[in-house]
């Protein structure tokens, strides 16, 4: 939502002749309901070294999905979404939820009213299950992280860090720990946010990196530091832009962004500059290899390395850093870096196998870098990528949001192309208006999750007027389903297990929309989730997915971390399939006695799949699986 202001007298004027359309608000327009997609894995997939701690990627457990930020899952999205539940709805979330084994949601709602930093609702109805109370600092704003328990087996912990408070706490809402990070909350909490937090497999450590350019890093088991201070990044402040908005309607939006976060009058300003990487060293989340446990940041260069010292700094930088064992404790310390044009970037992505890292420039370009920090290759995108790209462990596909829309990049090794850019046609639109891409993009088996809006676009900032979900058809970037519904979200798309989407709602642009007679839609905070409308089909994306997954892995050879991954999928997509049943039998979709012999042709799949899990040269067992598999999604 970079927004320049220095044609505001010239767009507010175009309101008396954009306020007749505001009685015809954007309608969605109705998709049918798609046939299964003609997208499929393709020769040996990159696989993610497996760690005993980190959770299967059949969910969100992290801000980004996983400790690479890869947006990615292994499980299918709604074939037919549709709007489930909005709770919470005194909250605002500037991250999304995450999840564990059994959907429960935890999130960390951003300064609230209610006394509360950690909260976790039940997935069904979005019932609060526990909240873990505040402890008067500003809290909130940060993604939770869930890991498994090593020392319970089947049970699992769930990490929040905050600035200067890191807790530990069961998933029955009991903690574990709380510890003091070492840091202290100044006046101005929007630079002091901890987006997220990360595993480093090696160290057994959790580290949080804040706003300001603090990494702190803590024992997992006991929540001790391990560092004898935070380590801060070498680089200093982006430039601070002033807003030339006018003040009258600065005054509007900050009192209706209130109703929401309780912070003092005058405060939207400061948030809005922190959250597009004004004054700040760190606008985004960092990610982690858990095979090699190095870490990879996105902040501002060192201030001399744009021609001037003189506090501020006008780059960006890659950062490799290193969590080491040192004489007196661990030690982190720098082992590259790359700088680009402009401030903070994106959340760097690793790729599946580790060897390179995804991430946007200030301006329009896609960046590839190798492990050595060096330049791989870079591709023009058309417009500056919103925070994380999501990157697939099949087919080096990459995916790019930007205001023009959702871009598929395709990594050749020493060059990327863009393969396709998405149309979201999804509302009819009344006069002066535009379809609005408002968000991330999250993978699935079966498709791409995404938010998109309707409005106008004044100084080259979309001010949606309504929003909805969607899922885009990996193969060609076609809609196969929206629903209009929620409310915009500055988060991600978090899926959970149950293949839904669930949204942090965090409105901004929409505030400027309401303030400027260009929406009527009350805010809404809280989290929404979008479910699926129809289960039968879900259970069938589920299942084709799973067969073509078997299908190509049976194809493969010398790849045997590949096809045991492809394994562990299968059975994941084989556990979502029987997930939706009872919704499928409930809904009159699938009889009861359909469904007994479609489970019956799964059950025969699980030896096959098993014998290739011990022996990933046995394809000829997923050649048998894949039948079994096809053999239900057909029916």
């Amino acid at each position: 939502m970079r927004t320049h202001g220095r044609h505001w007298t010239i767009a507010l004027t175009l309101l008396a002749w954009l306020a007749p359309a505001q009685a015809q608000l954007p309608a969605a327009k109705s998709f049918a309901p798609p046939p299964p997609t003609t997208w499929a894995p393709r020769g040996c997939r990159q696989a993610q070294a497996p760690d005993p701690l980190l959770p299967p990627r059949d969910g969100w457990h992290a801000l980004h999905g996983d400790s690479a930020s890869s947006d990615e899952v292994s499980i299918a999205l709604p074939a037919v979404l549709r709007a489930d539940w909005t709770a919470e709805p005194a909250t605002y979330n500037v991250t999304g939820p995450v999840f564990d084994r059994a959907g429960n949601l935890y999130f960390s709602p951003f300064i609230p009213y209610e006394n509360v930093v950690l909260v976790s609702l039940e997935p069904a109805s979005g019932a609060r299950r526990w909240a873990i109370a505040g402890t008067g600092a500003p809290p909130g704003g940060s993604t939770p992280l869930v890991l498994a328990d090593p020392d319970t087996p089947g049970a699992e912990i769930v990490y929040l860090a905050l600035y200067d408070r890191a807790l530990a706490v069961r998933t029955d809402g009991t903690v574990v720990w709380d510890v003091p990070t070492g840091l202290t909350v100044g006046p101005a909490p929007f630079g002091y946010l901890v987006l997220g937090l990360n595993y480093v497999p090696a160290a057994d450590a959790l580290v949080a990196l804040t706003g300001d350019g603090h990494l702190y890093a803590l024992d997992r088991a006991t929540g001790a530091p391990l560092l004898a201070a935070p380590f801060v990044l070498p680089g200093g402040p982006t430039p601070t832009v002033p807003s030339s908005l006018p003040p009258a309607i600065v005054a509007a939006a900050d009192a209706q962004f209130r109703t929401l976060v309780n912070v003092p009058p005058g405060s939207l300003p400061l948030f809005t500059a922190a959250l597009l990487g004004n004054g700040v060293r760190v606008a985004n989340m960092f990610s982690v290899d858990p095979a090699s446990s190095q870490l990879w940041v996105a902040a501002t260069a060192p201030d001399g390395e744009d021609g001037t010292v003189d506090g501020v700094s006008q780059l960006g930088a890659l950062f490799r850093l290193g969590l080491v064992a040192g004489t007196a404790g661990y030690e982190m310390h720098e082992v590259c870096h790359r700088s680009f044009t402009g401030g903070s970037a994106s959340t760097p992505t690793i790729s599946a196998d580790g060897s390179r890292i995804y991430l946007g420039d200030n301006t329009s370009l896609l960046l590839a870098i190798d492990t050595d920090c060096g330049d791989l290759w870079s591709v023009d995108v058309g417009a500056q990528i919103f925070g994380s790209v999501a990157a697939a462990s099949d087919r080096r596909e990459i995916y790019t949001s930007t205001s023009h829309g959702i871009t598929k990049v395709v990594d050749h090794g020493t060059s990327g192309s863009v393969e396709w850019t998405a149309d979201l046609d999804v509302f009819d639109l009344a006069t002066g208006q535009q379809n609005l891409n408002m968000n991330l993009v999250a993978i699935g088996a079966n498709g791409l999750a995404f938010q998109a809006g309707a409005g106008v676009v004044l100084n080259g900032t979309g001010l949606p007027s309504t929003v909805g979900t969607g899922v885009l058809d990996r193969e060609n970037g076609s809609v196969r389903s929206f629903v209009a519904g929620g409310e915009e979200t500055v988060a991600v798309m978090s899926t959970g297990p149950d293949g839904a989407v669930y949204l942090g709602n965090s409105p901004v642009r929409r505030i400027f929309a309401r303030v400027l007679n260009l929406s009527s839609a009350p805010l809404q905070g809280g989290i929404t989730k979008f479910g699926s409308a129809d289960p039968r089909r879900m259970m069938r994306d589920a299942a084709c997915a799973a067969a073509a997954r078997a299908r190509n892995a049976a194809a493969q050879t010398g790849c045997d971390a590949g096809i045991r991954a492809d394994v562990t999928q299968i059975g994941e997509l084989i556990d979502q399939v029987r997930a939706e049943s009872p919704l499928a039998i409930a809904a009159g979709s699938v009889g009861t006695t359909q469904w007994a012999r479609l489970d019956r042709r799964l059950t025969r799949a699980a030896p096959f799949l098993a014998a290739t899990a011990a022996d990933p040269t046995r394809t000829r067992s997923l050649k048998r699986a894949a039948s079994r598999i096809d053999a239900s999604a057909a029916s």
